[in-house]
């Protein structure tokens, strides 16, 4: 892999964290919405790939990123569900309520999103 490329990736993977830093406790984003934000709509899958290479005990919050649907995909879903749980976050069947706990950059941390999804 080239220098630039691989430069290239390093960047946008700070960036896709730097972003993933910004959601408030309690509050959880999808893969898409978190790529969206970061600049890259489109790459759910690679921010997951991205995520997946984090340590499980980093301080990056990746426990606070779920599928579209809201339910939590990570292979560290016991730990992801924990997590969740103690920040005040509804977990039901390694579920989320999009409709409740659903971030977006516009939205104060307190206020419940006003998306239809569930």
């Amino acid at each position: 892999m080239s220098k630039t490329i691989n430069l290239h990736l390093k960047l946008s993977s700070a960036q896709v964290l730097t972003v993933l830093a910004k959601v408030p406790s309690g509050r959880v984003v999808s893969f898409g919405d978190l790529a969206y934000m970061a600049g890259y709509p489109g790459k759910a899958r690679w921010v997951g790939t991205v995520l997946s290479k984090l340590p499980a005990h980093t301080q990056v919050p990746w426990h606070r990123v779920v599928n579209a649907q809201g339910i939590l995909t990570c292979p560290r879903a016991d730990l992801a569900t924990k997590r969740l749980i103690s920040e005040g976050v509804s977990v039901r069947n390694s579920r989320v309520s999009m409709k409740k706990h659903r971030w977006s950059p516009e939205q104060p941390a307190g206020k419940v999103a006003d998306s239809t999804e569930d």
